[in-house]
């Protein structure tokens, strides 16, 4: 009996001691074969499989909101009235390949002869610019001009002081004049010369619309950008000659021109070689780079809880850090805790802040105890203790103290 006991309750000789216990497993256990790999590999497969279906997401949400809302006029990502997305996704769902540029550089690097290149605002280009695009091979659309020359695009056209806004008929041979019947725009208007046809007159004889033929394209002038605004697309026949002058080709370059492009005719001949990544690409890259570094990414295991071996009881702490006060001969460190301490649970009893300055705590004294202020400045606030001797004489004079508080 007594070596049955012996076996289930002893460990045999020589073997290892028993260890304190985390999460169910020993610490000297082995660990299960193949588990940690595993783990691994379904962490693995769980954020490549996130990581993917973010980058869906992402492409989903970036082809439904397009290209960046901005805030210019004529814009194509603008929604705003004066803005012009709503006759761009319009070409967009009838196969129209809209892409908005900003640079001329990016207009020459993309330009062909099947595109149609909608210039906005095309009177504020400089010289440089203006001489670039007129040697583009693409049919041109004039949209929004002021009254700054614009010779260097073309001398064709030029845009005079125009009516008030109202409907207007066509009453020229355009055919995408004649298929839009009457717009309704305002001023400025366009005059020309004998070969450019001029549409919806204004009293003075300039028209609202021009449409000429210029080295082989076709160029057409809406000087008065109303007529693609989000505001006016829907009103008469705004929306159909916007969008048959537009949509004569599936590619639609719309450039917005920026007033920072410090584009020159020495830039020409390098345009082509430029690298443009479309926004939709920069966004899902910086989300990959995210996914990998969620997935690449050190983490911290789950936290351990181990009992303590023993418990310390608080009067032998305050003993053992006596010990070694007097061991290293820490007088002057024992003392200003002692004074600390004393400080503390005197002005508890007597309804001091902890932050009281030294001058409001010997005031209050004085009143609690009856004593003279330069003996408790001494007692409180005195040279620290040298040696053992000294010390208790602090400890006693601090603990009659602390009795006459108590008794007031």
């Amino acid at each position: 009996m007594s070596g049955t006991a012996t076996d289930r309750g002893a460990p045999a000789a020589g073997a290892p001691g028993p260890s304190i216990l985390a999460l169910g497993r020993r610490v000297d256990a082995p660990e299960p074969a193949d588990s940690a790999p595993e783990r691994t590999n379904r962490r693995t497969v769980i954020v490549v499989v996130l990581a993917v279906v973010v980058l869906i997401l992402a492409a989903v949400a970036l082809g439904r909101g397009g290209q960046s809302r901005s805030d210019i006029p004529l814009a194509p990502n603008n929604p705003e009235p004066e803005g012009a997305r709503a006759a761009a996704q319009i070409l967009g769902e009838h196969g129209v390949d809209v892409t908005l540029v900003t640079r001329t550089s990016a207009v020459l690097a993309q330009d062909a002869a099947d595109t149609t290149l909608v210039i906005v605002g095309a009177d504020e280009l400089n010289s440089d610019q203006m001489t670039a695009l007129a040697e583009t091979r693409a049919d041109v659309v004039l949209l929004g001009l002021g009254y700054a020359s614009f010779e260097d695009l073309t001398s064709a056209v030029e845009v005079e002081a125009g009516g008030t806004r109202a409907a207007r008929p066509a009453e020229c041979a355009d055919p995408d004049a004649e298929a839009a019947g009457t717009i309704d725009t305002a001023g400025p208007g366009i005059t020309g010369l004998s070969r450019v046809e001029i549409c919806f007159p204004f009293e003075d004889g300039a028209g609202a619309y021009a449409v000429w033929e210029e080295a082989g394209r076709t160029w057409r002038a809406l000087p008065n950008g109303f007529a693609a605004s989000n505001e006016g697309l829907a009103l008469e026949g705004n929306a159909a000659l916007v969008l048959r002058a537009l949509g004569q080709h599936e590619q639609l370059l719309w450039y917005v021109p920026d007033p920072n492009d410090p584009f020159t005719l020495g830039d020409e001949a390098s345009a082509p070689q430029t690298f443009f990544l479309p926004d939709a690409v920069v966004y899902q890259l910086l989300v990959v780079a995210l996914a990998v570094v969620l997935w690449r990414g050190r983490r911290l295991g789950r936290v351990v809880v181990e009992p303590l071996p023993v418990v310390v009881r608080a009067a032998e702490t305050t003993r053992g850090r006596g010990r070694l006060y007097r061991r290293a001969g820490a007088h002057a460190h024992a003392g200003a805790a002692l004074r600390a301490g004393a400080l503390a649970r005197v002005g508890a009893r007597i309804g001091l802040p902890t932050s009281a300055a030294p001058d409001q705590v010997i005031e209050s004294l004085v009143r609690a105890t009856g004593r003279s202020p330069d003996e408790l400045e001494h007692l409180l606030y005195g040279p620290p203790p040298t040696d053992d001797a000294s010390l208790v004489a602090l400890t006693q004079a601090l603990d009659t103290m602390e009795s006459e508080v108590h008794r007031a």
